[in-house]
């Protein structure tokens, strides 16, 4: 008995590429919307409880004065990693740092931390962050750029205690310069609990790639859920204020009452 393929209409073959395509370029963006699915649920405005910081760290900031985290106890405060010879690395987590500074520039309970991935044991010492705050403008007393003589410490911090992930070399001559390391920014409350991270260069890559496939795929705009991934960016600030002003009037951790 002969057998004949089966027809196929070209509308749906055409549709089950597009939702195909739309899943693989989304799929990078997959974290943003659950953790948005899930905010829904709870207090939209309340960030978690992640952890508490347990451990004190101590280093020279970017005028070489020692000074400790633990310092800044009572304080609302942001910290990612940055490293003086790849400044472009963390260029998203760094702009919006800056924004955050601008938006709460009449609080003085806000502060900001960028611990170096190098230590003076791989030539980052204050001097070399002071050049590095000049360039990228962050002069006000509310900043520590941080470097101790360890390299490991300042990355076993950075992974433990922040949660911001690892620090890791590229192969050798890779354009994007020698380490790669997390473009997170860490929200840390009065009381030394980490509440929140946020990742600006994802979210910004997100919604570049589904940009790119909806000038290619205009029927993707019908799709699920697409309203979140266009608009990453600006969702993602939205979240982060709500969660930094919430924190901000707490009384006590978790509550404003």
């Amino acid at each position: 008995m002969d057998l004949e393929p089966a027809e196929r209409n070209p509308a749906e073959l055409r549709r089950t590429a597009l939702i195909l395509v739309a899943i693989m370029i989304l799929g990078a963006a997959f974290v943003l919307y659950a953790y948005v699915q899930h905010e829904r649920q709870q207090d939209p405005d309340r960030p978690p409880i992640v952890t508490k910081i347990t451990k004190n760290f101590a280093a020279k900031n970017q005028h070489g004065q020692l000074v400790s985290l633990s310092d800044l106890e009572g304080s609302v405060w942001f910290a990612a990693p940055i490293s003086v010879t790849q400044l472009d690395e963390n260029k998203h987590a760094i702009a919006m740092l800056k924004e955050i500074a601008a938006h709460y520039q009449d609080h003085e309970k806000v502060r900001f931390v960028l611990i170096s991935i190098e230590g003076a044991d791989q030539g980052v010492e204050p001097e070399q962050l002071a050049e590095a705050a000049e360039k990228l403008g962050l002069t006000d007393a509310k900043w520590w750029l941080l470097t101790t003589g360890d390299t490991k410490k300042q990355r076993g911090y950075i992974k433990d205690q922040l949660r911001l992930g690892l620090v890791s070399e590229r192969e050798e001559g890779d354009p994007a310069g020698k380490w790669k390391f997390p473009s997170q920014i860490a929200l840390l409350d009065p009381a030394m609990h980490l509440r929140q991270r946020y990742d600006f260069r994802e979210a910004y890559e997100a919604q570049k790639k589904v940009e790119e496939a909806l000038a290619d795929n205009p029927e993707l705009k019908d799709e699920e859920n697409i309203d979140i991934y266009l608009h990453a960016v600006s969702k993602l600030k939205e979240k982060l204020y709500a969660n930094t002003d919430y924190v901000l009037a707490e009384t006590t951790t978790g509550s404003k009452e």
